[in-house]
């Protein structure tokens, strides 16, 4: 039984009855090597093997067994973290305060060790660092109430430099896009690593963090903040603005379109590009979301 745990703890998943397989590392090949060592020691019989491919089996398939194990891990984690929002809502003292800061931290180790067993990612990880960033940033500056709509001119914020968290997920991406599209065609964008602030002083503009005005307000995602406070009119953006409030809110089963714009997300987030590779390539997925709901609503 402890042999069989530690396999499982380096990541290997089981293809049938006594046959594990593993991606093939160094790192790995490593660790495989001592279970063998100690498998042949206590009596047992233990081989490795290296394999181009499986018979009957595809690299997909092989691919998704790995996902398999990992991800309900992920989903696991996320779903204990959004649990301490409610605790954040009742908190009374700094005891509770560090309390909630400890849980969390437990929580962002579980995450770190289950991405070592990630070996072909497919976007879950990206999202429980999403969701446990943004928990931590709720936990640092308390949320805003809804304010009323700024009613603010685009020409107003032209050339700036717009700043986000790292690893953005569907709201900081619609949210890039919006923003480049519709409010400051010159925009640059900038984005900060856990604990990093943004320069307020230097006229950096934050947007879907727990500074500044555009974020989550109430029950409106930044998403729709934006459109609120640019007086962006417009029935494609309002198709958009469904789908990634219910990417973001995920509060129930997505709908056919959410879901299927879900999994095209999750695929950019999983080919590890960085951010700003990230960025260009989700603006061109949502202005052919728009250019589509164009055409539709035109007739």
């Amino acid at each position: 039984m402890r042999i069989w745990r530690r396999v499982t703890a380096i990541g290997a998943v089981q293809l049938k009855t006594g046959l594990q397989i593993l991606p093939y590392r160094d790192d790995l090949q490593e660790q495989v090597s001592w279970l063998i060592r100690e498998v042949n020691n206590l009596g047992g019989e233990a081989v490795a093997v290296q394999c181009e491919k499986v018979e009957a089996v595809t690299n997909q398939q092989i691919e998704q067994l790995f996902q398999a194990q990992v991800d309900p891990e992920f989903t696991s984690i996320q779903e204990e973290a959004r649990s301490l929002i409610d605790f954040m809502e009742n908190r009374v003292n700094e005891t509770s305060n560090k309390e909630l800061f400890a849980a969390l931290q437990k929580l962002r180790k579980r995450c770190e060790a289950v991405r070592e067993r990630d070996f072909f990612p497919s976007g879950a990880a990206g999202k429980t660092l999403s969701v446990l960033d943004s928990i931590s940033e709720q936990l640092r500056y308390p949320a805003k109430k809804t304010i009323p709509a700024m009613q603010l001119d685009p020409n107003d914020f032209s050339g700036r430099i717009w700043v986000t968290r790292a690893r953005p997920y569907i709201d900081r991406l619609g949210s890039a896009w919006l923003i480049k599209k519709f409010i400051d065609l010159d925009a640059q964008f900038l984005f900060l690593q856990t604990g990093e602030m943004p320069d307020l002083d230097r006229d950096q503009l934050p947007f879907d963090m727990a500074v500044g005005d555009f974020t989550h307000q109430g029950e409106l995602i930044t998403f729709e903040v934006l459109i609120r406070d640019f007086s962006l009119k417009d029935p494609a953006l309002d198709r958009i603005s469904e789908l990634v409030r219910c990417i973001d809110i995920q509060e129930e089963t997505l709908p056919d379109d959410a879901a299927l714009l879900k999994t095209i997300i999750d695929g950019l987030v999983a080919t590890g590009q960085d951010d700003h590779q990230l960025l260009k390539q989700a603006n061109l997925l949502f202005d052919s979301l728009y250019a589509g709901f164009m055409k539709t609503l035109q007739g």
